[in-house]
């Protein structure tokens, strides 16, 4: 090992003993903060996909140039036969070799950390998927410096070491990607796409680190490595001979063996999610609506064998889902494999499910092709059953099937009581959401016969100015008794088309208030979170912030928006809290400290000018809960009426999930929050500052390049002036 090391020491020194390892190392640390940066600040996010959607193109050309050197250099210097001539195996010589490339590659990651460290000024940056992403680049590296190396062994040209292993990386990134598979069988479009490195490298980059994906690139890595071994070998054994016979023989078999680990690997389990929460994994409340089950529950996944690439990721997930909640159901879930696109009887009873086919527009060499393919999953239980026409994405799908099997698996539905008027806006998605687990009524409670008795939870979505006082009174007896109830409700009425909004008489303040809280008779704005809205100008439309639609941010201090960001509040009043003897009250959403507020009469244009005087952090929605010992209501009050309609939630689906958790959480259904809550976006980038903001990147495009170069500077200035020196022997010294 020793020998090894010595090796890999001695060609990182010579690498960094000359200008090219440094312009290597500087082109590498521009080009990444460049390309990361345009990016990231533009979808406004605290994540480090940017950078890695783009690293496997850029080692396409960086690993190439810092590997062909290895074996090539020595080899056209004759230095490879000194080498080799003393105590020092061939096998030790390549290892040192690559361990060298690949600690030059691990430089250069370790140097992109203020990347992630200058995200964290502006977000709380969860470092579980970055531990996982730099996992996931540093085995992406070490497959391609194995690569590398090989393609150096082969002669005594670095140019043609570089470009043959620049096409070799090449295939193995567009291999499996939808231009190839075009006039591809399915059998082996599924064969090139399980070889291609972007669907296991994407895998590492979301934050899970499975097994198969580490095998993957450490057999690549290996499979290079032992070919570039033969061609070392050759040099000593005679052609023909039974030893070049037999080594022959083993690197085919190897390979043989490597390749078929990597077709098979779908059947390799195994993973560690560093994502927050876990969002790869199945929650316990999942576990525990699988294995409560009465009796078998089956599902069926109807997928046609070749999907298109942009779907990999998804069926990925959702064959390990359906794996894991198989295995965690003790045998009460039976998960079955249908494709319908070859069997005629499965293309039956997937139509007579809802299972259709859907088109693809698929990109070939010279042509658009359209396919159809299937990708729907059907749960049964007894005679009853649920569909899920076709899976575009698995963020919710976890969540989906436990309240599928919950739903058909119970006996008696809790009632939630749905009131949402006119001027609140339609609230049909959130009600359909809702059916899916509790039975869904609108009392009219104007009709004096009406009680809410058998009501568990009682939402209301108000933007009128008035309320019958005997509405008013039912609600609010309702709630003395320890009643449960989502209020949405806002202080200001909106005329958009003017624009412009003005105060108007909340009687809802009026029931909230005996409780410690109350909306606010004003519209709130955020300098610094905010939505990009379309504004029409003489030379077409342009985007441009717009401070009364809110970016809302959570507190996590409570099961309704413990794992959610943020949501979007258009339009929306404050939250004031009160004293109450009864009841206290917990901030659920807030703005940013830019935040100001517009009271009693609003001009609500877009490209008006905001008073930037009080700025302050306001709450924009609170849960109020009974203090202990004492008796009362269980609330959730937000300052917008409009906060979970259906323009609303078809922007942002997290303020539908935000709505759901709160009647979750008002009925005490906690486990399927706990589902729900997984949030797989990344925080929001929120800087103090533009300047904040722009020193981030700057330092990252700029200063740390110039100071790598700086250090590199002085190195080769120190080392030049101790060349200069004469020779002395020690005798003479």
């Amino acid at each position: 090992m020793s020998r090894i090391w010595t090796i890999a020491r001695r060609d990182v020194k010579a690498l960094f003993d000359q200008p090219t390892g440094y312009v290597l190392l500087i082109v590498f640390l521009a080009v990444n903060a460049f390309l990361f940066f345009r990016n990231a600040y533009i979808m406004n996010v605290a994540s480090l996909r940017p950078m890695l959607d783009m690293l496997p193109w850029i080692f396409l050309f960086f690993v190439p140039a810092v590997a062909m050197r290895t074996i090539a250099e020595d080899n056209r210097g004759g230095v490879l036969e000194v080498v080799l001539a003393q105590p020092l195996s061939e096998a030790e010589l390549l290892l040192g070799k690559y361990l060298g490339s690949v600690i030059v590659l691990l430089i250069a990651l370790a140097v992109t950390l203020p990347i992630p460290l200058g995200l964290t000024l502006g977000s709380r940056l969860p470092w579980g998927p970055v531990v996982a992403q730099y996992a996931g680049a540093g085995l992406l590296a070490a497959a391609f410096a194995g690569i590398g190396v090989w393609a150096s062994s082969l002669g005594k040209s670095q140019i043609t070491a570089f470009i043959l292993s620049v096409a070799v990386m090449f295939v193995l990134i567009l291999v499996g990607l939808d231009p190839l598979l075009v006039g591809l069988g399915p059998t082996l479009g599924g064969i090139a796409a399980r070889l291609g490195v972007l669907s296991h490298f994407q895998s590492m980059s979301r934050g899970v680190l499975a097994l198969r994906d580490v095998l993957y690139f450490l057999s690549v890595a290996a499979i290079f490595l032992v070919l570039a071994y033969a061609v070392l070998m050759r040099r000593r054994l005679a052609p023909g001979s039974a030893a070049t016979r037999q080594l022959r023989l083993g690197t085919v078999l190897l390979a043989a063996v490597v390749i078929g680990l990597n077709l098979a690997g779908g059947e390799i389990g195994g993973r560690l999610d560093l994502t927050p929460g876990h969002a790869y994994t199945l929650s316990p409340a999942t576990r525990k609506i699988a294995r409560a089950a009465p009796d078998i529950v089956t599902i069926t996944l109807y997928a046609s064998t070749a999907l298109p690439e942009q779907f990999t990721l998804n069926e990925r997930d959702v064959r390990d889902l359906l794996h894991d909640l198989k295995s965690a159901s003790g045998g009460k879930v039976r998960v079955l494999e249908r494709d319908p696109a070859s069997d005629s009887a499965a293309a039956r009873d997937a139509q007579a499910l809802g299972i259709v086919p859907v088109q693809f527009n698929v990109v070939g060499q010279s042509s658009l092709q359209v396919k159809e393919g299937y990708f729907g999953l059907v749960v049964q239980y007894a005679d009853k059953h649920r569909t899920i026409p076709f899976v575009r994405e698995t963020n919710d799908l976890e969540y989906t099937l436990a309240s599928d099997i919950q739903e058909m698996t119970r006996t008696r539905r809790p009632v939630v009581a749905l009131l949402a008027d006119s001027a609140a806006g339609s609230y049909a998605d959130f009600r359909q959401e809702l059916e899916k687990n509790y039975t869904v009524e609108t009392p009219d409670l104007s009709d004096s016969a009406a009680t809410l008795d058998s009501v568990s939870t009682l939402v209301i979505a108000s933007g009128l100015d008035t309320v019958p006082a005997a509405e008013q009174l039912k609600v609010a007896a309702w709630l003395a008794k320890g009643g449960k109830a989502l209020f949405l409700a806002s202080g200001m009425v909106v005329i958009p088309q003017v624009p412009f909004a003005r105060q108007r008489k909340l009687d809802w303040n009026a029931v909230l208030e005996p409780y410690g809280v109350r909306v606010g008779h004003d519209m709130v704005y955020d300098l610094r979170a905010n939505q990009l809205v379309g504004v029409p100008t003489s030379f077409g439309q342009v985007f441009r912030p717009y401070p009364f639609f809110l970016r809302a941010v959570s507190t996590r201090a409570s099961p309704v928006d413990a794992d959610l960001s943020e949501i979007s509040l258009p339009w929306t009043s404050s939250v004031d809290t009160l004293a109450s003897k009864t009841c206290v009250a917990v901030p659920l959403l807030v703005t940013t400290t830019a935040a100001g507020d517009e009271a009693g009469e609003a001009m609500i244009n877009p490209d008006q000018n905001y008073a930037t005087t009080n700025l302050a952090r306001r709450i924009l929605a609170v849960g109020v809960t009974p203090k202990k010992g004492r008796t009362g209501p269980r609330l959730v009050v937000v300052g917008d009426a409009m906060a979970a309609n259906d323009m609303v939630v078809e922007r942002s689906p997290a303020n539908l999930a935000f709505a759901l958790n709160a009647v979750d959480w008002l009925t005490q259904q906690n486990g399927l929050i706990e589902i729900r809550a997984k949030n797989r976006l990344p925080p929001p980038l929120l800087f103090s500052s533009n300047a904040l903001r722009d020193a981030v990147k700057y330092a990252n495009l700029i200063v740390l390049p110039v100071l790598v170069a700086a250090w590199g500077l002085v190195r080769l200035v120190k080392r030049r002036r101790l060349a200069a020196i004469p020779y002395r022997r020690e005798a003479d010294a």
